[in-house]
């Protein structure tokens, strides 16, 4: 059981401060009997003297100075929680648990996250890259606020709004003969670049291989998508990427892109989370930046 409590801990302090009861009732707008007892049951509880009592008021003892130094401490933790949890309330302020997969957090999270972070300076965000089976699992335990989500995951109990359109495709070097559409089962006959295997998409691939029997012979891993593709068109192996970071990346690297015919290279994303009206304030706030950034991309021209 607690021995004291925050009035306790304000009490003392203005007793300290001011060096004589009544001052201390005054400024905590009680009266002195009030002061005098909560200060003799904090001194009994510890039982120790913090007080020594003077002609002209009281002071704190070495123990009452070091108990001061300790109680100012935990008002200080105590306004600043206080604080940050307005904040909290309001909106304006905290740290958004955001989950997706590479596609998205490579192709489209700069440009849907770079302008809301500048509009709230106060916002934090924690982003971590998931398949979609865990971003669900996650959500619906409560360890994630928003979660970007493929349509082939099991939604069900989530709120969902459409996202963007995610395909993969194929990037071959210049020099390798091939004919496409082609299936990830021929892929697998390449040496292949690919990303790192923590990241989400690596292990999507990893367990599509494993699904066939198959082991992909992975020459190299990379950092980002960019790295994949100089790599590719270097001639050091084939690789996977986003449509749009071949369609970017192409225009100044040689190599050839080709679409994949199993139907998980084309999925649709949405947005998840496991109650909008649960949200705090601050995850609220870019879930509405996200579907605004939805409309705008639907409107582009293509």
């Amino acid at each position: 059981m607690y021995k004291f409590d925050l009035i306790d801990l304000k009490i003392f302090v203005a007793a300290v401060d001011r060096g004589s009861l009544s001052a201390a009732a005054a400024a905590n707008n009680i009266v002195v009997a009030a002061v005098s007892t909560r200060l003799k049951r904090l001194e009994k509880a510890f039982n120790l003297e913090l007080f020594e009592r003077t002609g002209r008021g009281i002071r704190p003892t070495l123990a009452g100075d070091m108990f001061a130094r300790q109680a100012r401490k935990v008002l200080d933790d105590a306004r600043r929680i206080d604080v940050e949890l307005d904040a909290f309330a309001e909106g304006h302020s905290g740290t958004v648990r955001l989950l997706s997969n590479t596609n998205m957090l490579s192709e489209h999270m700069p440009q849907a996250l770079g302008p809301f972070l500048q509009q709230n300076p106060d916002i934090f965000l924690s982003v971590k890259d998931k398949p979609s089976h865990e971003v669900v699992n996650l959500l619906k335990d409560g360890e994630a606020d928003i979660g970007i989500v493929a349509a082939s995951a099991d939604m069900s109990e989530l709120q969902r709004w459409r996202f963007v359109s995610d395909r993969l495709v194929l990037i071959v070097p210049t020099n390798v003969l091939m004919e496409g559409p082609t299936s990830f089962s021929s892929i697998l006959d390449y040496p292949v670049i690919a990303l790192q295997e923590k990241v989400a998409l690596s292990q999507f691939l990893r367990r599509l291989a494993n699904e066939l029997g198959r082991r992909p012979n992975i020459r190299f891993r990379c950092e980002s998508f960019e790295a994949l593709c100089h790599m590719v068109s270097f001639g050091a192996g084939v690789g996977i990427v986003p449509e749009s970071a071949a369609e970017r990346y192409g225009q100044r690297m040689a190599f050839q892109t080709f679409a994949i015919v199993d139907a998980w290279a084309e999925r649709e994303l949405y947005i998840c989370v496991r109650n909008e009206a649960q949200l705090p304030g601050f995850a609220r706030k870019l879930l509405e930046h996200l579907l605004i950034y939805v409309h705008e991309y639907n409107l582009r021209p293509a």
